[in-house]
C-alpha cells in the first residue's frame, strides 16, 4: 500500500494559535501551484503581515489564470484588518476567485488545502487545535471544501466600484 494514501500516516497535530499561524506562514511560503482556504472570516490568520503577502507576491507573479480559491461566511474582519491583502487581492484578481458561503449551507473545517497536503483545524474548547494531512485525510477534506465552495456564491470583489 502506498503510505501517502494511509489515513493517519501523516497526520502532524498542531496545537495552539502561534503553532496555527506559523504553520499557515510556513505553508504560504511556498504553496505549490495551487491552493485553496477556507475560514469563517480570517480572523486569525496571518495575511496581512508583510512576510506572508511578499511571499505570496513572489509566489503569484508568474502565474496567469486562477490558482487561489478563497471560501468564508463573511469577509468583512478580512477587509478591516488585513490592508495588505486587501490590495494584495486587488493586484492579484486574475489568479484569486472568491466565494461567500450562506448560513444554512455546511461549511468545512478551517484550513489551507494545497496539492497532497493540508492544514485543517480541529474543533477545540481552549486553545486551536489542526492536523497538517495528506492521504485520505486531504482527500476527505478537500472534499468537503469543494462541496462548500461548488454552493458559495461570488464574494470578496477586488476593488470597489464607484463614481
Amino acid at each position: 500500500m502506498d503510505p501517502s494514501q494511509d489515513a493517519g500516516a501523516a497526520a502532524q497535530a498542531i496545537e495552539g494559535r502561534l503553532a496555527w499561524r506559523q504553520a499557515l506562514r510556513d505553508l504560504l511560503l511556498d504553496p505549490g501551484p495551487q491552493l485553496c482556504l477556507y475560514s469563517e472570516d480570517y480572523a486569525d490568520w496571518p495575511l496581512d503581515e508583510a512576510g506572508v503577502v511578499e511571499a505570496l507576491t513572489r509566489w503569484a507573479l508568474p502565474r496567469r489564470r486562477p490558482c487561489i480559491r478563497m471560501l468564508a461566511r463573511d469577509y468583512s474582519k478580512l477587509l478591516a484588518g488585513s490592508a495588505r491583502f486587501v490590495r494584495w487581492r486587488g493586484d492579484f484578481a486574475h489568479i484569486l476567485e472568491c466565494r461567500e458561503i450562506p448560513p444554512e449551507i455546511e461549511a468545512p473545517a478551517e484550513g489551507l488545502w494545497l496539492r497532497e497536503r493540508a492544514l485543517v483545524a480541529l474543533p477545540a474548547q481552549r486553545e486551536r487545535r489542526a492536523l497538517l494531512q495528506t492521504g485520505r485525510d486531504w482527500q476527505a477534506s478537500l472534499q468537503v471544501f469543494e462541496q462548500a465552495w461548488d454552493l458559495g456564491e461570488p464574494g470578496f470583489v477586488p476593488r470597489a466600484l464607484g463614481l
